[in-house]
């Protein structure tokens, strides 16, 4: 890294951010005590401290702050409590970090090897599930899938992410990559693909598998490429609807407890799609009472508790399962509209080194988004914080 240099200086904080990026699948500690390490060594070394004053100018960087700006200055409303704030705060202002990761990614390399830190670590996790499977750990307790370490929703989100990742680095080294790497990786993406469809339960990350090849198909080919795509994806649905019995029922499960709770029955309070809907429903009816403001970081349980009274609904909630409605609740249309300014500024990155990963990768954040709240969650928001600054940042010159 340069000549004069101390040891400390010569650290490339790349490294501690692939730590990061492996562990995020498997479990959290070691995440953030990898994440402030790399915060550390963003500082001492000149190349990227360097760098890091550029990138807090970036459109980007302004269009994050000014959302996150936003919703610290909801934490004044008289209906923002601040004791049920700070679960949220915290998980909000990891958006402020977006330049300083920017910083770490001097050269191509660095954002290779933080993504293939993360692919060999959902990897991991994917060993760990047919581990569980096989008897050599308990099976968790009240889950139908055979998980070790996180919950389906992220196993089968972080497996189509990695998915889509693999096939974008294979489609560009596959020439060059020795026989024996290429039958190891597709043996990992045949036991990775086996085990997100047919064990594991994570149906956010189906809908995410079934996007991805939309989208590569898009910028690939075009409109066209991802007609041809969809209509492809949409016969291999098919095919494991009628051709797997894990498929079907889960696929089946969706329909009949929405069934279930449009006709008002008991039992939807206890299905996790009856139960989402409501959060949805008594969301929508706070958020109709305070539109264009919301009723601050804190205010959200408040707000849906005499809703939820209201309809017999007696499942506390503080997660509506839906991004977009979270923010609406707590900053109204404002935290919205910033939040789509964000997003644009992001997608709008036309000289990003990789358009087509950073597309499929806020494309599926932005879609999944409706059916959970990732900025919420902890191992999701981190990877997008990662993401972004890995692939919306750097320019060809970088």
């Amino acid at each position: 890294m340069g000549a004069g240099l101390s040891f400390l200086q010569r650290i490339n904080p790349a490294w501690f951010l692939a730590g990061a990026a492996f562990f995020l699948p498997i479990k959290p500690a070691p995440v953030n005590l990898l994440l402030v390490l790399t915060l550390v060594f963003v500082l001492i070394n000149p190349q990227t401290r360097n760098r890091l004053a550029g990138l807090f100018k970036h459109p980007i960087t302004v269009a994050a702050y000014a959302l996150v700006a936003w919703l610290v200055f909801t934490l004044s409303f008289d209906t923002s409590n601040f004791d049920s704030a700070s679960d949220y705060l915290s998980k909000y202002l990891r958006l402020l970090l977006l330049p300083i990761l920017a910083a770490v990614f001097l050269t191509k390399q660095d954002g290779t090897t933080v993504f293939d830190a993360f692919c060999v670590g959902v990897f991991v996790s994917v060993l760990g599930s047919y581990a569980v499977a096989l008897g050599f750990f308990p099976w968790p307790e009240g889950s139908e899938s055979p998980l070790l370490f996180k919950l389906h929703i992220t196993h089968n989100f972080f497996i189509a992410l990695a998915t889509g990742y693999v096939a974008y680095r294979l489609q560009s080294v596959w020439s060059q990559t020795h026989l024996a790497i290429k039958a190891l990786v597709l043996l990992a993406l045949g036991l990775a693909l086996y085990n997100f469809f047919f064990m594991v339960e994570g149906r956010s990350g189906w809908v995410a598998m079934a996007v991805l090849p939309v989208v590569i198909a898009y910028q690939r080919i075009g409109l066209k490429g991802s007609i041809i795509a969809a209509f492809a994806v949409l016969l291999i649905l098919l095919a494991m609807y009628f051709g797997s019995e894990f498929f079907n029922t889960r696929v089946n499960a969706v329909f009949t407890e929405v069934q279930q709770w449009i006709d008002g029955q008991a039992i939807a309070q206890e299905t996790s799609n009856g139960r989402r809907l409501s959060f949805w429903l008594h969301s929508i009816e706070a958020f109709v009472q305070a539109p264009w403001f919301g009723y601050g970081m804190g205010g959200f349980e408040a707000a849906v508790t005499p809703h939820a009274q209201a309809s017999g609904f007696t499942f506390a909630f503080n997660n509506p399962h839906n991004q977009y409605l979270l923010f609406a609740v707590q900053g109204g249309v404002v935290a919205l509209a910033l939040y789509m300014v964000f997003i644009a500024m992001v997608l709008l990155r036309n000289n990003s080194q990789h358009l087509l990963l950073l597309h499929g990768f806020v494309l599926a954040y932005v879609l999944l988004n409706l059916l959970n709240s990732f900025h919420y969650d902890f191992a999701e928001g981190v990877f997008f914080v990662l993401g972004l600054a890995a692939l919306a940042y750097r320019t060809e010159e970088s």
